[in-house]
């Protein structure tokens, strides 16, 4: 039976010990080493869980031909070919992840679908040079909790966006209303040594709180 991803996660974070002190150094070692090989394997049970919650997030953001979409977060790729088939005709997607196995992923399915309005890009959206106002909508699906300093993240993104731009993502609520996460933890807990749980600010459910999301939001 293969293990609960939501699980793996939560229990091997703790596991990894950067080599670099850059920005979100242990995220980037994290997703390239252990997260992005086991998301790869298990991409289509994956996209399956998740697929509702990003459409209705494209939803509100009114996403239409023409528009210029960042995904942050975008992983496989799952997310970035909807919305490239979203904004045709005349929009683009730039598709950026730390992973270089799920971009190498995202590459091989954008290729396979003929997607010639979507790239991707190995960029930490906390620091990468984006160019200034290129984009409509920022977007990401379960991308941005991760963050080292997520009002940097934001300012960063924010310079990417237009005037007027949006910005739509989904983001995890607390691990006790994600029956999928908790669940399966309640069940080990009882055979192994709970991990050193994240703080409140750390880890899937670092966005739980609304109030803490608005007040990095406002102070980007």
């Amino acid at each position: 039976m293969r293990e609960p991803f939501g699980y793996r996660q939560f229990a091997e974070e703790r596991m990894v010990t950067p080599e670099s002190k850059e920005p979100n150094a242990e995220q980037s070692q994290y997703w390239n080493e252990l997260a992005g090989p086991n998301w790869v394997d298990l991409q289509e049970a994956l996209d399956e869980e998740h697929t509702q919650l990003g459409a209705v997030a494209m939803d509100r953001a009114q996403v239409g031909p023409g528009d210029r979409v960042l995904d942050v977060g975008c992983g496989c790729g799952h997310t970035s070919l909807e919305l490239a088939r979203r904004v045709s005709p005349g929009g683009s997607v730039l598709g950026v992840d730390i992973s270089t196995p799920m971009l190498e992923r995202a590459s091989a399915r954008a290729d396979d679908a003929s997607a010639a309005n979507v790239r991707f890009e190995n960029a930490d959206a906390q620091t990468f040079a984006f160019e200034p106002s290129a984009f409509d909508l920022l977007y990401s699906r379960m991308g941005v909790m991760f963050f080292d300093d997520p009002r940097a993240a934001f300012e960063n993104l924010l310079r990417a966006l237009c005037p007027g731009g949006r910005l739509s993502f989904v983001c995890w609520r607390k691990l006790e209303e994600n029956p999928w996460m908790s669940v399966p933890l309640s069940a080990a807990m009882k055979h192994i040594t709970a991990p050193e749980r994240p703080s409140r600010l750390q880890g899937p459910s670092a966005f739980a709180d609304p109030d803490h999301v608005r007040s990095i939001l406002e102070g980007a």
